[in-house]
């Protein structure tokens, strides 16, 4: 079982949240796809070739933690049914491109033997996308990509 939730920067608690998925479906049936990137900033960048050195080759510790994964709405969201494919192409129509601010992914997985909370921290969603391929009458499917820092299993609320 995985539970999506996103709470953006500035809530207190979780009551202020999206809920971006609650299913059953396995891992591999979302498209689940998760790397570490390791990033600089232009002023890292430019402050260590002034220094002379080699920028690539400093390590400045920015890890970026990039999430995938695909739901689908009726099936992996609770109480998202729509009544006719007309009303899901009006709901996808609607569907900003990314959120206006960053905030915290709650990431609770909970397997045969595995029960756990995550946290990803800082994190923004980077893209939101209706594959072309992702149309299926009343439950359009969606490509959800985050961006966020650290992972933690403290909750920061």
């Amino acid at each position: 079982m995985l539970t999506l939730t996103y709470a953006p920067d500035g809530a207190s608690t979780w009551t202020s949240q999206t809920v971006l998925c609650n299913t059953t479906r396995s891992l591999t049936e979302l498209n689940v796809e998760f790397n570490h990137q390791r990033s600089i900033s232009v002023e890292q960048l430019a402050t260590a070739l002034g220094s002379g050195t080699a920028g690539l080759a400093q390590d400045f510790g920015n890890w970026r933690n990039t999430l995938s994964l695909t739901v689908r709405r009726g099936v992996d969201f609770s109480n998202a049914a729509f009544a006719d494919p007309e009303a899901a192409l009006a709901f996808a129509l609607q569907q900003p491109a990314q959120f206006g601010t960053t905030g915290t992914l709650q990431i609770k997985l909970a397997g045969v033997t595995t029960n756990t909370t995550l946290y990803l921290l800082n994190v923004a969603v980077q893209a939101i996308q209706l594959p072309a391929d992702g149309w299926l009458g009343v439950a359009p499917q969606f490509r959800y990509t985050f961006n966020g820092g650290l992972i933690t299993g403290t909750s920061p609320f």
